[in-house]
């Protein structure tokens, strides 16, 4: 069997079964057999590399990527002790059973199908409509999906994997540029390349990808006459340079930060706020029309159709988020525990945090005027599940000494947390007839691309500057004073944060503040413990990720649940690779992994 041949067998028997959305596409040369001699004659088969690399991208929070990779940080907690992240978490995880085997592979695969599509310029180059303009369009637009999604492939690969080298060399990603994955003899070849040069990988292909997408999938923004069934919002859930210009921020965010910018280089940090603010300022300034986005709305977990919205990932309608975080009580599962730390992590609603005297935090009521968005986030003694948010009470939880949701019980949350965050309120498996909402990820989003402009403007020129035209202040503002997921207004909406006010007055104040606000707002959303990676040096590793994580009972006493052994600030590399790949690098800390 030729390399060809091999590289192409799985792509192939995937696309065959692959429905595709576009129904108007030049019809392929008569019936036969897909082989690596004439399946670039059948168009609906190039164009199916590009939806099976949208096809790959994950499409919920509920796995070890996302909440999960939250509970091996100090925000959550499984319930389930025998769960392989569990064990990942303690530093114990076996290398037979690693979890990110799954999406390590599940990368390289969507990578195996964009190289397809780019390979030779077939994808570009191949005719698949009958119309000319749309013709003409269509392919460009793939060849930017193309270009753009191998960058973000390759991304998702190196925020996860980067770390130091056992040869002690900062290390990045294996990049797959072309569809072959062995040499001459049929060994693969995934060398590591440094980290700078991960960067640069990626900024070329975001680069490459700008010269072909369109600047938005919006229709208002589409010149007259555009074909709106090719460009707009019919490309809503893919890639434009909007996305392609966050992804920038966020690969410069990472090459910025203190552990992958060991000498400080300002310029990186600069980097990052310009993308950002290109992302802001497209959002202010084009997008805030009637019915469009507005920084001062609230931003709805169990909406898809959110104009803070970048990039989504496909959505449904189903009841998982509810029978994971909502204890059997309520007819669910307790599968994640929010910690006793995340809880301390939001403010009051004066904005000044829990440990400050002007907050008016009382210890015996610490449930009692807190940042609105704690209320919206996590479920704690006393809390009530209205009815669409505002209707009848379906279920109260009672996590004190004896209650039905308390720790210890039958699936509840070992932490007395319970999950909000992405719950559909007018869930309840009761009713007749079970209301369901759809969810998705958002995988780009306003609130991100403000914090990352308000970290990267911070470094580069302090809190209140304004040389971009926008200080980090500004953008934490935002963040901070719109309303909640239950439309209730947020710290500073009235026009004062003292507290803000009080941290830009120091870049170090600042960006403990800044740190925090991504702890807030992103929780459940697997960046946690990946920022405190970029952040990190020994004193991370020692002072969060080695501390016991606590729980409470809405009393005062805290109790330890678990203490995280992370060896090291870095994920490992699947020891598959590292014994099947001729050249390939593990991380320290995971020098047995092999």
């Amino acid at each position: 069997m030729t390399t060809t041949m091999k590289r192409l067998l799985i792509p192939l028997a995937a696309i065959l079964v692959l429905p595709l959305a576009c129904t108007d596409f030049l019809e392929p040369l008569p019936d036969g057999s897909y082989n690596s001699q004439n399946y670039k004659d059948y168009p609906k088969l190039i164009a199916g590399y590009i939806d099976k690399a949208y096809e790959l991208l994950p499409a919920t929070y509920l796995s070890d990527e996302f909440i999960g990779l939250d509970a091996v940080s100090d925000d959550a907690v499984f319930r389930d002790e025998t769960r392989t992240m569990h064990r990942f978490s303690l530093g114990t995880p076996l290398i037979t059973n690693y979890p990110f085997q799954d999406y390590w592979d599940r990368d390289y695969q969507a990578l195996l199908y964009v190289n397809l599509f780019l390979e030779n310029g077939i994808g570009i180059n191949t005719h698949y409509k009958v119309d000319v303009e749309r013709d003409a369009l269509l392919p460009r637009c793939m060849q930017g999906d193309a270009f753009g999604l191998r960058a973000w492939y390759h991304y998702d690969l190196l925020h996860k994997f980067a770390g130091v080298g056992t040869d002690g060399t900062l290390l990045g990603i294996s990049p797959m540029l072309e569809p072959t994955v062995y040499d001459s003899e049929g060994i693969r070849e995934y060398r590591r390349q440094t980290f700078d040069q991960s960067i640069e990988t990626i900024i070329r292909d975001c680069d490459s990808a700008l010269l072909y997408l369109p600047l938005a999938n919006r229709d208002f923004v589409m010149e007259e006459g555009f074909p709106t069934d090719v460009v707009g919002s019919v490309r809503y859930k893919k890639l434009d340079q909007i996305a392609i210009h966050y992804l920038k921020s966020l690969v410069y965010l990472l090459w910025a930060s203190p552990a992958y910018n060991p000498n400080g280089d300002l310029s990186r940090w600069e980097l990052a706020a310009q993308e950002a603010l290109t992302v802001m300022r497209f959002k202010l300034e084009r997008e805030n029309v009637p019915g469009g986005f507005n920084p001062s709305a609230g931003f709805y977990w169990t909406s898809s159709n959110s104009p803070e919205a970048v990039w989504i990932s496909n959505h449904a309608s189903n009841s998982t988020y509810e029978t994971a975080f909502y204890p059997a009580g309520f007819n669910g599962n307790a599968v994640y525990g929010p910690t006793q730390e995340l809880v301390d992590a939001f403010p009051m609603a004066n904005g000044y945090p829990v440990t400050d005297p002007r907050s008016g935090y009382d210890p015996a009521h610490p449930y009692v005027g807190r940042d609105p968005r704690f209320y919206s986030t996590v479920w704690y003694d006393g809390a009530q599940v209205l009815r669409g948010g505002n209707g009848a009470a379906m279920y109260t939880f009672n996590m004190k000494q004896g209650g039905k949701d308390v720790a210890g019980g039958v699936a509840t949350s070992p932490t007395n947390y319970y999950i909000r965050k992405y719950v559909s309120l007018g869930w309840n498996a009761n009713d007749n007839t079970v209301s369901t909402a759809p969810h998705c990820i958002f995988q780009m989003r306003w609130t991100e691309a403000a914090l990352i402009f308000a970290e990267a403007a911070n470094r580069v020129c302090g809190p209140t500057d304004e040389r971009f035209g926008l200080s980090a202040r500004d953008a934490l503002a935002y963040i901070r004073s719109r309303p909640t997921n239950d439309n209730v207004p947020g710290i500073g909406s009235s026009g004062s944060d003292p507290w803000l006010d009080e941290c830009a007055t120091s870049q170090d104040a600042f960006e403990s503040l800044v740190r925090n606000e991504w702890r807030i707002e992103t929780c459940f959303e697997g960046k946690r413990l990946l920022n405190l990676f970029r952040w990190g040096d020994d004193s991370i590793l020692g002072a969060i990720l080695h501390r016991p994580v606590l729980s409470s009972g809405g009393t005062p006493e805290l109790e330890e649940v678990v203490r995280r052994a992370l060896p090291a600030l870095s994920l490992p590399v699947p020891a598959t690779e590292i014994r099947r790949t001729r050249g390939m690098i593990q991380n320290i800390g995971w020098e047995t992994w092999r």
